[in-house]
């Protein structure tokens, strides 16, 4: 079994926003950097959807007008916790789990922590998805999200 990824942040924002904002992907998800279509079409996506409720998709709309479905949502607890399945293009039945929770420090600060695992579901690319997912999420979760729960 591989470890799972956990990153934790603190950010200055109550409870309910800082969910928000997290289940809000477009808004903070940086897709110049971390998309299909950079892979694909060589160039940023158009545009990122996250319906979070549950059996909602995150979805991207490639440059090239492609869509790729990068998981859905398995556990929406409004401002509490989310959970959904991260395959980010492959297909469906090949996907980790992330799980997010959000812990009032207090009325101006919230405690985030994403736990990214189940590995193995990715099959043989598991080591591959770890490594790459492994330290990409400091970039996308500490810097990106949390910036984001700031204004």
């Amino acid at each position: 079994m591989i470890d799972p990824v956990v990153k934790t942040v603190d950010v200055p924002c109550p409870q309910q926003r800082a969910f928000e904002t997290f289940v809000d992907m477009p808004r903070w998800w940086p897709l110049e950097k971390r998309s299909m279509s950079l892979m694909w079409a060589k160039a940023p996506a158009k545009s990122l959807t996250a319906d979070a409720q549950v059996g909602g998709k995150i979805l991207e709309l490639a440059a090239d007008d492609k869509e790729h479905h990068w998981g859905t949502f398995r556990v929406v607890n409004p401002h509490s916790h989310v959970q959904f399945d991260f395959h980010m293009g492959l297909p469906a039945e090949q996907t980790g789990q992330v799980d997010v929770h959000f812990t009032p420090l207090s009325a101006t600060e919230t405690r985030v922590e994403l736990t990214h695992s189940n590995w193995e579901g990715y099959g043989d690319m598991a080591e591959m998805m770890v490594s790459g997912y492994g330290s990409s999420w400091s970039m996308l979760f500490e810097e990106h999200f949390a910036d984001s729960c700031k204004g």
